[in-house]
């Protein structure tokens, strides 16, 4: 069996750091999550996450500016699970479907937006939600058409 070339070497050591990153990231995240459920956001430190998460201080600073910067994250897992499941349908000619997947998955996710909440993310909730159903031009013109004619 021929040897492995020094590329093929480090491209399967950039892969396995790169699990292992998304490993380590997805453990602080559930461990400032887990927290959150015991105590007020503001009174969790950086020790008591990388505690409970498992891992080092560098690990921590090497994934994250703040403890904000893991709830941005968090909010940015469920807003990309959201959209998935809503590229799935025609918001025009499916839009009942539209509203029950988009409130299903909202129901899924309440305890996870009640923490955010707590933490004070109710502005950046609402602007990923307003950012994120009017990002899309066609929908922007329909809107337009819409709004032109229910006003006359």
């Amino acid at each position: 069996m021929a040897e492995k070339t020094e590329i093929e070497k480090l491209n399967i050591l950039r892969k396995n750091n790169a699990e292992s990153n998304a490993i380590t990231k997805e453990c602080i995240e559930s461990a400032l999550i887990l927290l959150m459920k015991e105590k007020p956001f503001s009174e969790i430190s950086i020790l008591e996450i990388t505690k409970r998460a498992g891992v080092g201080r560098s690990s921590y600073y090497r994934n994250y500016d703040s403890k904000e910067a893991i709830l941005e994250g968090h909010l940015d897992s469920i807003f990309a699970e959201t959209t998935l499941a809503l590229q799935k349908f025609d918001p025009i000619s499916q839009c009942k479907e539209s509203w029950i997947t988009l409130l299903t998955i909202t129901k899924t996710h309440a305890a996870d937006y009640k923490l955010l909440f707590e933490a004070g993310f109710g502005d950046k909730i609402l602007n990923r939600f307003l950012s994120s159903f009017n990002n899309d031009p066609d929908r922007c013109a329909v809107t337009d058409i819409t709004n032109t004619y229910i006003s006359g």
